[in-house]
């Protein structure tokens, strides 16, 4: 590699000054799209990062932020009407979520709500006179006085604060409640006629009860609540047809909240209910009704993005598909408005060697050309970034599997040091999408110091159909593993990675597969385990999201001698002759930090070289910004000086 390239490649502050750009949202005229731009990293003690809304024409012209400094805002949402845009945020970037709203015109904005509950999601009636919003149950008058008093225990999982659904005038802020009894909201949708809405709801609040979510029909006017019929998975993103009786929305087991990627499901008000796209050998995203019996859809297939047009007969008809990243978790995927005989869209889309910005296209029969609108990281333009090679093997079953290969500039013909980085989820995949922070930034800065990276997309990820995306269920820790590991075998066979300097990495469910892949062989020469999972019995006594476990395993959690047991890399610590270094944040509730504790304390009685970095104050993944810095940096560093 020349001193050149290396001199241009990413840095650890390149990484850290990254503005994240997402939720385009494109006016109902389609001439402007309001969307965020949000820091990558925190201050010390900061919980939450800085983000703005912006604005830029469709048609051309400068992007300008349109709220201010300082402010945290997100979620921009525009009125049916074009006239007014609401979104959420809090004025000192601290406090709870609250509505606001601008008017078309860009003046300062106008809190709608105010007080200590937080508003969780909004969505404009379709007269474009009033606001749904879903605001999370205040706390108890008397709990800060008992705080202050020193009466701050917990009994933990007593008296859930459920979100409810509340109807608000954008005119005066007055609000009322819509009855729908003691149900936690999780996502909801307003039907075109203004009479119901849809919701996907559960009993609780707490975090592992939304993956026992149902699909419900509120009436606004009577509060009743009346079931859908469902597919047997979990559901997301439910969308109404233009008559307002039949219902979109995306099925699967999904491994996280607010991710996407499965099997399109449509269930009507009369009890019938369908998946469309059984056996498609794609996950979809997001789908919009653009016609009563047609949707336009965003998907993964074969892990390149595709958007087409379904039919309510399941045919499946491309209009596009790229190798490019795509904002696949919580957040608006697509946008779309007709105007002028004319349906533009517009996303934001990311590749490689681009970090994610707005993109707007007019779709024109089945054709469909994306413009970029913004650089919102112009310094990455004169950075050295290796692009990705696409690769396929055959696993141990004979399942075929791909995966994304990074070589180093100027890499010669021989076998390289290799690190395996494993996403997490499961239910992702490595796409097309720009390395940022965080553990995916391991691969660029590993590939500057002249290390191949393998991402492997093993059973359990998206972007291959819901069949594929579900073959791990029974099995984590099985399959997915030798899909992984055959897949270095390849490596080792076709010359490119050295059988001798190999080594494993990963985040959250990454982190797992690390931590059980160095207890199944001693081929690694290194490893990094974050927020990593190592005793899936004690993971879930301690988790907030122990049905995770249990929709993936389906086995009796407390057995050692069955698949909680056996998975556990605990069971199998004295097998590990690894170097492993574990990172976790102090307050994950996902993977508690006990999770580290655990397997480091072993291996150090083992023998083992072993150590265990605890952030402060950090949940599921960093968010400060020497935190950050500091995994960027630590991982790299064990890797560089050891395999």
């Amino acid at each position: 590699m020349s001193d050149t390239a290396s001199d241009r490649a990413m840095s650890v502050d390149d990484y850290l000054n990254l503005l994240q750009v997402s939720d385009a949202n494109l006016r109902p005229q389609g001439d402007q799209i309001a969307y965020i731009v949000a820091e990558s990293t925190t201050p010390a003690r900061v919980r939450k990062a800085a983000s703005r809304i912006w604005l830029v024409d469709t048609d051309g012209g400068a992007a300008r932020p349109v709220t201010a400094d300082g402010m945290r805002a997100h979620s921009p949402r525009w009125s049916p009407n074009g006239e007014h845009l609401a979104f959420l945020g809090s004025r000192d970037n601290a406090g709870p979520d609250q509505v606001h709203i601008l008017s078309h015109a860009m003046g300062e904005a106008r809190a709608l709500t105010c007080g200590p509950a937080s508003v969780a999601d909004v969505a404009w009636l379709p007269s474009s006179d009033g606001l749904i919003v879903a605001i999370s149950d205040p706390a108890p008058e008397d709990e800060e006085a008992d705080h202050e008093a020193g009466r701050d225990w917990t009994v933990y999982e007593d008296g859930p604060r459920l979100t409810r659904l509340w109807r608000l005038d954008t005119a005066t802020g007055d609000r009322s409640p819509i009855e729908h009894g003691d149900l936690h909201i999780w996502e909801f949708a307003i039907a075109p006629d203004s009479r119901s809405v849809v919701a996907i709801v559960s009993d609780t609040s707490f975090n592992w009860d939304w993956y026992r979510g149902r699909l419900v029909r509120i009436d606004l006017a009577s509060g009743v609540v009346s079931a859908f019929a469902s597919d047997t998975g979990q559901a997301t993103r439910p969308t109404w047809s233009p008559d307002s009786r039949r219902v979109a929305s995306i099925v699967s087991a999904f491994s996280d909240q607010g991710m996407t990627g499965g099997d399109v499901q449509i269930s009507n008000i009369d009890g019938k209910v369908a998946v469309i796209t059984a056996g498609h050998l794609r996950s979809y995203l997001q789908v919009l009704w653009n016609e009563p019996d047609q949707l336009l859809c965003t998907a993964i297939e074969n892990g390149e993005l595709s958007i087409g047009r379904l039919a309510l007969s399941g045919e499946y008809s491309e209009i596009w598909r790229g190798r490019n990243g795509i904002n696949r978790y919580g957040s608006t995927v697509v946008s779309a408005a007709t105007a002028e005989q004319r349906t533009r869209l517009a996303t934001v889309l990311s590749t490689p060697e681009q970090p994610a910005e707005v993109h707007i296209a007019n779709l024109m029969g089945d054709s469909l050309q994306w413009s970029m609108l913004t650089t919102t990281n112009p310094e990455i333009s004169g950075r050295s970034l290796v692009s990705p090679e696409t690769i396929h093997w055959t696993s141990s079953d004979g399942m075929t599997i791909q995966g994304l290969l990074l070589r180093p500039d100027g890499a010669g013909d021989g076998p390289l040091p290799t690190i395996v980085l494993v996403h997490g989820g499961p239910t992702a995949l490595w796409g097309y999408d720009f390395m940022g922070t965080r553990s995916m930034g391991w691969g660029q800065m590993l590939a500057a110091h002249g290390y191949a990276i393998f991402l492997p997309n093993p059973r359990g990820s998206m972007g291959w159909g819901r069949a594929f995306a579900e073959a791990n269920i029974g099995d984590m820790g099985g399959g997915d593993l030798h899909d992984v590991l055959s897949g270095v075998d390849w490596l080792v066979a076709h010359g490119i990675a050295d059988p001798n300097r190999l080594g494993i990495g990963g985040w959250s469910y990454g982190g797992y597969i690390t931590a059980w892949a160095v207890t199944q062989t001693g081929r690694f020469k290194a490893a990094v385990a974050g927020a990593s999972i190592t005793n899936w019995i004690s993971f879930h006594g301690c988790s907030t999201i122990q049905d995770f476990d249990t929709t993936f395993y389906r086995d009796d959690p407390f057995g050692w001698d069955g698949r909680y047991g056996q998975f556990s890399p605990m069971a199998h610590v004295r097998h590990v002759s690894t170097p492993t270094l574990f990172l976790h944040g102090e307050q994950d509730p996902i993977c508690p930090v006990g999770q580290a504790h655990e397997m480091w304390r072993a291996l150090r009685e083992c023998g083992v070289e072993t150590q265990l970095v605890v952030y402060p104050r950090e949940g599921h993944g960093p968010i400060e910004r020497e935190h950050c810095r500091d995994v960027l940096e630590r991982a790299v560093d064990w890797f560089v000086e050891r395999v």
